[in-house]
């Protein structure tokens, strides 16, 4: 099952002509200073815009502000849930801290704003003036429950616009009852951070009472399939409640990462690979040993962030991953990108957006995919299976059927084991392997504490690089640290290959990711490596 969500929605926000200038709030004469207190008049207190409900019209008001600078903050405030300071609104691109300092005496975050301290305490407040039509909800209020709330209840939740309430509603009538709050990710326009702004106004009916029901595993795990940790044969998620490891909240992790992220820039891109070559259609097929990659890792922002650019980047229509520990580290990298939540991988133009994962579900398998199903390469998975039982003490292996443009193409994606037979291996891998066939090959090493040269001419196939390419990222190679993979291709295959390939040791790091007792640090120890085909099937041109 393809796994696809629709882009978010604009918030809503309030209707243009609402805000009066700031400007005719200094012009206005002063009060009559016999007077023992004064009530401030609501429209003076409305006169500052609201940047978590205006829309762009409403921002474009603000001196300097023109049409891209706004809808970078809608879109921003859409990301982060919403503005908790002012100050926040530097991070927006194109703000900046000069810009801020112009628009910050006409702008707040919500209307609870003293605006004369000499007030008497006994002046009615603005806030309980509007206490009676207000659609904040705080803490202190009752929860909404998100299985019985209409629209319009749903709507008082800080972070809910009409279009999530619906969305929410509709889900709710179509699937039933959520059983879970985590559940709401699978709501159109909600994502991972705007669901832990939003999850501490929400409850749910008995929710301690409700446990998941069992679900079978499938023989292979896809978009489709999304399962948790599993402990008597049900599946438990960790709720969004709660905070962070190191104790923030998830608004203040994204606005460090977001600093982080500008001071981590991305390589020039020599060439905007558009799937062609020479006017015929092509694709770059990548492997990539993502070292202990868990959903934890996978879901920290600067991982996350750097391997998608990566595939974005390189044009990696396919890319086969060795050490994966969770599958949901795959999902976790799919749904970034299908639904962009990132800057840096929202203003990617070249995204089809339509990533799939597949791995088998079989006890310590660590072998996948993650390949792109929309884009110009259009690949369509035939079939998944593993090697023959026989082999299991030598390596792990995980071979696909893969369909590429005009290609039946068969992918295996090989893990060494230390002390692995390697004479064994080869004759085997020459039994499975016919002369007619397209075959290629992903071979990782990094269990072998020996490299065995033979290795890479498994099955008669041929490497793509040669034999001592060292891939060990660059930042670890002073250590005498030594990693080798390689792609080996049969013979027939040879015919589609382009003669490009790379080993990508640019912008696989981020001041996100530790580096020891340092930041900046690599997502893997090693480097990802992609080679070049034709799409076109070459055996049959000849042959006509």
């Amino acid at each position: 099952m393809v796994f696809n969500i629709s882009e978010m929605g604009n918030n809503a926000g309030l209707p243009k002509g609402r805000r009066k200038s700031l400007r005719s709030f200094i012009k206005r004469q002063k009060p009559d200073l016999s007077h023992t207190f004064t009530i401030p008049d609501i429209d003076e207190q409305m006169e500052l815009l609201n940047i978590n409900t205006a829309t762009e019209e409403d921002l474009m008001t603000l001196p300097g502000i023109n049409r891209e600078v706004a809808k970078n903050i809608v879109e921003h405030r859409k990301a982060i849930g919403r503005y908790r300071k002012v100050e926040d609104v530097a991070l927006v691109p194109g703000i900046g801290a000069q810009k801020l300092q112009q628009i910050k005496p006409e702008i707040c975050v919500n209307l609870r704003r003293n605006f004369n301290k000499s007030v008497s305490s006994r002046a009615p407040s603005y806030d309980s003036l509007k206490s009676g039509d207000s659609k904040t909800t705080s803490r202190s209020t009752r929860l909404i429950n998100v299985n019985k709330a209409s629209v319009f209840e749903l709507q008082t939740v800080p972070g809910i616009t009409q279009e999530v309430a619906a969305a929410i509603v509709i889900q709710r009538l179509k699937k039933g009852q959520f059983k879970k709050i985590n559940d709401l990710l699978k709501v159109k326009h909600l994502n991972r951070v705007s669901l832990e702004n939003i999850a501490r106004y929400l409850t749910l009916e008995d929710e301690d009472s409700v446990s998941e029901p069992s679900t079978p595993m499938p023989s292979i795990i896809t978009n489709g399939f999304t399962p948790a940790q599993l402990t008597n044969g049900h599946s438990h998620r960790p709720s969004l409640k709660s905070h962070l490891p190191n104790g923030l909240a998830a608004s203040s992790a994204i606005d460090i990462f977001e600093l982080l992220s500008t001071y981590s820039p991305r390589p020039i891109v020599n060439e905007l690979f558009k799937y062609s070559r020479n006017g015929e259609a092509a694709a770059r097929i990548c492997s990539w040993n993502l070292h202990e990659f868990t959903q934890d890792k996978a879901s920290n922002l600067g991982v996350k962030e750097v391997i998608c650019r990566t595939i974005l980047e390189n044009g990696i229509s396919l890319l086969a991953v060795q050490d994966i520990r969770e599958v949901l580290a795959l999902k976790t990298i799919c749904e970034e990108l299908n639904t962009p939540t990132l800057r840096r991988i929202e203003e990617w133009k070249y995204n089809s957006q339509s990533w799939n994962f597949c791995m088998l579900d079989v006890h310590d398998t660590k072998l996948g995919f993650i390949y792109d199903s929309g884009g110009a390469s259009n690949i369509e998975l035939i079939s998944l299976m593993e090697s023959p039982e026989d082999t299991h003490k030598d390596c792990d292996a995980l071979i696909a059927h893969f369909l590429l443009g005009e290609l039946n193409l068969q992918i295996v994606n090989l893990s060494l084991k230390e002390g692995a037979d390697v004479k064994f291996l080869n004759e085997k891998i020459t039994d499975l392997i016919s002369e007619e066939e397209l075959v290629m090959l992903c071979i990782d090493d990094s269990n072998c504490h020996r490299f065995d040269e033979s290795s890479l001419s498994l099955g008669g196939l041929t490497p793509i690089f040669p034999k001592d390419t060292n891939t060990c990222h660059p930042a670890l190679k002073q250590d005498n640290s030594s990693h080798i993979s390689n792609i080996l291709i049969s013979v027939p295959l040879n015919k589609n290959m382009t003669g490009l390939k790379s080993i990508i040791t640019k912008g696989t790091t981020h001041l996100a990711i530790p580096n020891g007792w340092s930041w900046g640090g690599p997502v893997a120890p090693n480097c990802p490596i992609w080679a070049e085909l034709f799409l076109t099937n070459k055996s049959d041109s000849k042959a006509l």
